[in-house]
């Protein structure tokens, strides 16, 4: 008697998420990254990354060169499953959050974050770990994705750190674009890009209570504490993801 054997789930909107859950992604993470692959990118799609995915073209090529895609938001995450993958959501916040709970003493991080006062945090941290000396820390200018020499700065800065985990806190598209362009410039290391992660792992922003992430409201808590600046955003977003689903089902992925 022979048993059927399934085909592999087609990708969702061009990409194949990962089956890891959030202990083993961490697990993953912790362990040294590829040799000689440079800064291995490690994305967290959610609602808002696929409608840039589709807009794009060079984010696009970021994810298309991942190494580790985790679904974070949870109407990405519920698609991968109803197409056929076995996909585990895992926020960056959580992921983030895990990884700063119990650092490894051996590794070297770097953050890249927005602002001193998050550095700041970043450093005191490390200092609660007794790790400040694997740590650091580089504040890129505003919108520095689009200056050939503040991108040059960082992955200069990046370089002389050499860090194990380089996690970005910059937000998206710009902290994806800038590992795929410059990851043979930067040593071996995994590149996490979680945004406000950072700054929830810290507690600077309050991160949704267990309820509300229970039942995958994370999105309405934070439109409740940044309504002006979320509101048309995530009505917009919402739209648009419906719009690349459709596309997708269709075949017509980018």
């Amino acid at each position: 008697m022979s048993l059927a054997v399934q085909p592999p789930a087609r990708p969702i909107f061009g990409f194949v998420p990962s089956a890891l859950d959030e202990a083993a992604a961490a697990a993953r993470i912790a362990a040294p990254s590829p040799i000689g692959a440079g800064a291995s990118l490690v994305v967290t799609p959610n609602l808002d990354h696929i409608v840039q995915y589709r807009r794009n073209p060079a984010f696009r090529a970021a994810y298309r060169r991942a190494a580790i895609i985790l679904c974070d938001g949870f109407p990405v995450h519920y698609y991968a499953r109803l197409r056929g993958h076995p996909a585990h959501r895992v926020t960056g916040s959580g992921l983030i959050a895990r990884l700063m709970h119990a650092p490894d003493p051996a590794a070297r991080l770097l953050f890249v974050v927005d602002r001193p006062e998050t550095a700041r945090a970043v450093e005191t941290w490390a200092h609660t770990h007794g790790i400040a000396d694997q740590v650091a820390t580089s504040i890129p200018p505003l919108g520095f994705i689009t200056q050939p020499s503040a991108c040059e700065h960082l992955a200069s800065a990046i370089a002389r750190h050499r860090p194990t985990l380089l996690v970005m806190g910059v937000g998206a598209p710009q902290s994806e674009i800038f590992i795929d362009r410059y990851h043979n410039a930067l040593p071996d290391c995994w590149a996490l890009c979680v945004g406000q992660g950072v700054k929830m792992a810290l507690g600077l922003v309050r991160r949704a209570p267990p309820v509300v992430q229970t039942l995958h409201a994370e999105w309405l808590w934070r439109l409740i504490q940044e309504p002006r600046r979320l509101a048309g955003r995530y009505g917009l977003g919402a739209f648009r993801f419906a719009g690349a689903i459709v596309a997708d089902l269709r075949g017509r992925s980018p």
